[in-house]
C-alpha cells in the first residue's frame, strides 16, 4: 500500500495479531563542529498503552543520556509524542519535524527538514529485510537536515547555547517486534562471525544518501524465502532501491566495539560505490532494544558515528553505522 499522511503517526495492531505491537522513530544527530552525537528514540506501543522515550547523545566526548516509559493514550494522531521531557512533532508530513528536550543535564530545540525523498522498504529488491524476524506493517526511511540549538547544564561548556545544523537520518517502523520469547538461556557464541547482527548504515554524502540494512556475518541463518539485505540511496532526482550491500566490520578485542568498517553498495544502474569509515567521532548505544521486560537486553545495538570515504569518486561525509552483537551483554540491565 502507498504510504499516506497517517503513516507518519502512530498504527492500531492488526486483528488477531499477538505480542509486543508498537511504532519506532529513530532520528539522528551528527554535528562535528558542534561536537555533538546523538539518536532520539520513541517505542509507543497501543497494543500495550505505553511509550518509552529516549535522547541517547555524546557531547564534547561525554555519554549523556535520558530515557523513560510513560503511558500512552489509545489513539493514533497526536499533536506530540513523548514521556513530558522529550517531545516529537510532526510539522509536514514526509517533509518537517520537531524534536525537543528539557532533561536534567541538557536540552534541546531541533527542526528536521526533507532533505531527499523517502523511501519505502517495502520497494526494496527481493522485499522488506527488516521482516525476516518480525511482522512489519511498515517500514520507511528519509534523509533530513538538522537545525536548531542545544544547551549543555554541566561540564566546561556549561548554559552555553550551541547552533546545530547538520544531515540527518530517520526511520518510521510499525512491527510487531520481539515476537519471538528470548530463551531460557542465551544462545551462546560458538564463532565470533556467528554473533554479529545486523549492520545499518546511513551514509550522508555532498550530492546523496546511502542506506542499507543487511547481516554482518556470512553464516548468519536466515528462514527460506526472505531477503538477504536491502536498501535504498537518495540524491535531488528522487529515492530508488540498491541492488545489493554488504559490510564487513573491525572489532576491538572485546568483539563488540566497532573499529571500523568497509561497506559495499551496488547500485541498480551497475554503479558500485566502497565506502570506508573514516574517524570515528563517537559511539552511544540504543539501549531500548526490550520487550515487555524493562530489564531485559534482547540485543545490543550500537551507534558509532564515523566519516566516510567512497573509493571510487572521493566523495566524503558522515552519519551512523548501527550494528548488532547477540547475545547482549550483560542480558539484564538496570
Amino acid at each position: 500500500m502507498p504510504l499516506t499522511a497517517q503513516d507518519e503517526y502512530l498504527h492500531l495492531p492488526p486483528e488477531g495479531g499477538d505480542g509486543l505491537w508498537s511504532d519506532n522513530f529513530w532520528f539522528s544527530v551528527t554535528d562535528r563542529e558542534a561536537d555533538v552525537f546523538g539518536i532520539n528514540h520513541i517505542h509507543a506501543s497501543l497494543s500495550h498503552g505505553y511509550v518509552r522515550a529516549s535522547a541517547f547523545y555524546v557531547i564534547d566526548g561525554v555519554p549523556q543520556q535520558w530515557a523513560s516509559r510513560q503511558p500512552l493514550a489509545p489513539e493514533t494522531s497526536f499533536k506530540t509524542l513523548g514521556d513530558g521531557r522529550v517531545g516529537y512533532s510532526v510539522l509536514q508530513p514526509f517533509g518537517a519535524y520537531r524534536w525537543e528536550f528539557d532533561g536534567p543535564r541538557f536540552g534541546f530545540d531541533l527542526r528536521f527538514d526533507a532533505r531527499f525523498e523517502k523511501f519505502d522498504y517495502d520497494d526494496c529488491l527481493g522485499g522488506n529485510p527488516l521482516a525476516t524476524y518480525e511482522q512489519y506493517g511498515g517500514h520507511y526511511e528519509q534523509a533530513l537536515v538538522c537545525r536548531g540549538s542545544l544547551e549543555t547544564y554541566g561540564g566546561h561548556r556549561a548554559g552555553e547555547r550551541r547552533a546545530i545544523e547538520c544531515w540527518s537520518h530517520r526511520d518510521h517502523s510499525w512491527t510487531h517486534r520481539f515476537r519471538e520469547p528470548s530463551s531460557w538461556e542465551p544462545r551462546r557464541r560458538k564463532t565470533q562471525q556467528a554473533s554479529w547482527g545486523h549492520f545499518w548504515p546511513s551514509v550522508q554524502l555532498p550530492g546523496r544518501h546511502l542506506n542499507s540494512f543487511g547481516w554482518m556475518s556470512p553464516t548468519q541463518p536466515l528462514p527460506p524465502g526472505r531477503a538477504h539485505t536491502g536498501g535504498w540511496v537518495a540524491d535531488a532526482s528522487g529515492s530508488r532501491p540498491l541492488r545489493a550491500a554488504t559490510c564487513v566490520p573491525r572489532m576491538e578485542d572485546d568483539e563488540r566495539t566497532a573499529m571500523s568498517f568497509r561497506m559495499k553498495f551496488e547500485l541498480t544502474d551497475g554503479e558500485t560505490l566502497t565506502v570506508l569509515t573514516g574517524r570515528k567521532w563517537a559511539q552511544t548505544r540504543n539501549g531500548l532494544m526490550r520487550d515487555e521486560n524493562d530489564a531485559e537486553a534482547r540485543l545490543d545495538c550500537y551507534e558509532p558515528f564515523f566519516d566516510f570515504e567512497v573509493l571510487e569518486t572521493g566523495e566524503r561525509g558522515y552519519g551512523v553505522v548501527e550494528y548488532s552483537v547477540h547475545p547482549p551483554h550483560p542480558r539484564y540491565r538496570f
